[in-house]
């Protein structure tokens, strides 16, 4: 999981500690969204005992299965939350391909982010 570290907005991953479909997820949002706060977290092992996940019967045919991923760009303004999300889902459509199993997601613009986050 990605270990949060303050940030200009808040956590930020110092060092990313899931395999290449972390690894893509993080780099892809990051190129396609430039957001201001991203944080990834690998959540498979949550899952591991699943009935069904990994036996071939899900498609998932990686040990990196599940991910919750929060992030925070202006090119979310004006999107209804569904809309952020297929967004996101169509940047990582060949994470998913690949056997991205389940997906989280957080997403919000700047001004959001600094309300929900008010001290």
């Amino acid at each position: 999981a990605g270990r949060p570290s303050a940030g200009a907005r808040g956590p930020r991953p110092l060092r990313a500690t899931y395999g290449p479909i972390g690894a893509s997820i993080e780099k892809k949002i990051a190129e396609e969204l430039s957001p201001e706060v991203l944080v990834v977290n690998d959540d498979s092992e949550k899952h591991a005992n699943h009935k069904g996940l990994h036996d071939g019967h899900a498609g998932v045919r990686s040990n990196e299965s599940h991910f919750s991923v929060t992030v925070v760009s202006e090119q979310f303004a004006g999107m209804t939350p569904i809309k952020r999300h297929r967004l996101v889902n169509s940047i990582l459509q060949k994470e998913f391909d690949d056997g991205l199993h389940a997906l989280q997601l957080s997403t919000k613009t700047p001004a959001e982010w600094d309300k929900a986050n008010k001290k």
